[in-house]
Order: structure tokens, then sequence, then C-alpha cells
């Protein structure tokens, strides 16, 4: 499987993006069967694959003013935007967005026990 590369969103696009999710509400957004796909063998599960409920997943969204980072690459239909929300100095939640489709959807939510700085710049080699 090949991997597109993750381009980091500047400032403006970051901005743009919070602006975006601003105007919707979870509702709208779809999940995606890849937010239940099991990794391993590529069946559907009942429960989300990284552990993060919808329930869940809402509370995080709905605190967007908590985005730090965010980064962007190509999919089938547009991009794929990954945002980065910080829960504390050394835990940190990416989900996974196609905003790009209609509706929008969420394709992966994943808590990151680890600072943000940090896992960003080992990462990419840039600082935030």
């Amino acid at each position: 499987m090949e991997y597109e590369e993750n381009i980091p969103l500047t400032k403006e696009d970051l901005e743009k993006i919070k602006r975006i999710l601003k105007g919707k509400k979870f509702e709208e957004f779809e999940i995606h069967p890849h937010f239940y796909r099991n990794k391993f063998t590529g069946m559907l599960n009942k429960t989300a694959r990284h552990n993060i409920d919808l329930e869940e997943l809402k509370k995080i969204y709905e605190k967007r003013d908590t985005i730090k980072k965010g980064f962007k690459r190509k999919g089938k239909k547009g991009n794929k935007y990954t945002l980065c929300y910080e829960e504390s100095t050394n835990i940190f939640v990416k989900i996974g967005y196609l905003l790009d489709e209609n509706p929008p959807k969420i394709f992966q939510a994943m808590r990151i026990y680890r600072k943000l700085e940090k896992a960003v710049s080992k990462r990419y080699g840039i600082s935030i």
C-alpha cells in the first residue's frame, strides 16, 4: 500500500478548516467504514478501530479551539485532512476528515500519548 505524504497546513489553511468545522454540526458528518475496519483482518468491527467511540468523538470534535496542527494528503476524491486536537501536555487526538466529499466524512480518530510538538518535530522536522 502506498501512502501519500502528509503536508503540514499553513496557519491560514488551518484557520480556514476550523471555520468550515465551526459551520458544521457533528451529525452532518458520515462515519466512514474505515473508522470501524480492523487493521489486521480488514473486517468491519462493531467498535471503533482506535477505541474512541462516537460519543467521545463528538465531544472532541466540539473542542475546535484545541486544534493545534493539521496536515493534508491526496485522497481519491480530494484531500484527506488530519487535525491534531491537544487534550493535555502529553496527549493529543488525531481526527481524519474527508471534507471534499458530500456528505463530509470522518475516517479515523486516534489518541496519541505523546507531546504533540515532539511527535510533529520527529516525524516532519518542523516545530509548532
